[in-house]
């Protein structure tokens, strides 16, 4: 039996409602747009978005924005952008949506029509790299002089964890007669910087903040972190309240040292030594061999110390 639309009038062998499927798709969108306008924000300088009061460095992120503008009213089985054009000012996109408002009606596509205002400023990281802003500062400090290669140690891991940090910001490296000063705008990436050498090194880290400016929920703070380096290993000669030790090992946080005249054995704490203080020597090591025994000697000064069996 042929049936009649309400609507158009047209006979049909399917009524939804009292209209014909396409009369209902009409009256019944797939899809609606929630919002008059989306607004995307990029920064010129390294590319981010921003997303829910984040800064994001994904491209994907402006079409998550203009998805999440529209509501789906039916069964939908995909949604795509068709076109997009970003100029500064109002734009339009064509988005396709895929899908059926009712389990009698076929899958078909749908077009939607979103209003996006485009601009462009510059994300906190950025600005603050253009004006060269320093919101950390870690200071690299040694418990003996450092040398050069320790620094190229350091400066090496400041460089990889940068490239790992697309959006690093302001990045400066100071060397100063007591160790290092890296200075940042970025403060997860200075903890993660301090972090790493603690890593490599054994250290010590503390940190603090300070206001720079501003009160309550709206303050800016600087991060300062102190990194103190003892850059101890096995094998190391030193000079600790007054006595020679040679060290044996590292291992969570503690030292074992060998007292190199009565061969005692202690440990001490990483933070002891850096309370105590030590000094390196100048000194000269060679194995010796004495009755088919191959044995370590060191030469500090006019003193010579034999350690069987550490060669």
């Amino acid at each position: 039996m042929r049936r009649v639309c309400a609507l158009c009038g047209r006979e049909t062998d399917i009524l939804i409602e009292g209209l014909c499927p396409d009369c209902y798709r009409k009256t019944h969108p797939l899809a609606r747009v929630k919002r008059d306008v989306v607004g995307i924000v990029r920064c010129p300088s390294c590319g981010a978005i921003l997303y829910r009061g984040r800064w994001v460095k994904d491209p994907r992120v402006i079409e998550k924005l203009i998805l999440e503008s529209i509501e789906y009213m039916g069964r939908v089985t995909n949604a795509s952008i068709e076109t997009l054009s970003l100029r500064h000012g109002l734009n339009t996109a064509v988005v396709k949506v895929r899908g059926s408002v009712h389990g009698l009606i076929s899958d078909y596509d749908e077009e939607v029509n979103v209003r996006v205002r485009y601009s462009e400023e510059l994300c906190p990281r950025c600005r603050d790299m253009i004006n060269e802003r320093e919101r950390a500062v870690i200071q690299v400090r040694s418990a003996v002089p450092m040398n050069g290669l320790l620094k190229r140690l350091i400066i090496d891991v400041v460089r990889k964890e940068t490239i790992k940090n697309e959006r690093s910001g302001f990045l400066k490296i100071e060397d100063t007669e007591e160790g290092l000063d890296i200075k940042l705008s970025d403060q997860s990436l200075a903890r993660s910087i301090a972090y790493k050498i603690h890593k490599a090194v054994p250290s010590r880290v503390t940190e603090s903040q300070s206001v720079v400016r501003g009160h309550g929920d709206k303050v800016i703070t600087k991060l300062s972190i102190s990194v103190a380096l003892v850059p101890l290993s096995r094998g190391s000669v030193i000079i600790y309240l007054n006595r020679p030790y040679y060290v044996l090992s590292y291992s969570q946080g503690t030292f074992r040292l060998m007292e190199l005249g009565s061969r005692e054995i202690i440990n001490v704490r990483l933070s002891e030594i850096i309370k105590d203080g030590i000094s390196v020597p100048s000194y000269e090591t060679r194995c010796v061999e004495d009755r088919g025994s191959r044995s370590l000697e060191i030469m500090i000064g006019n003193d010579r110390y034999v350690l069987n069996g550490m060669c």
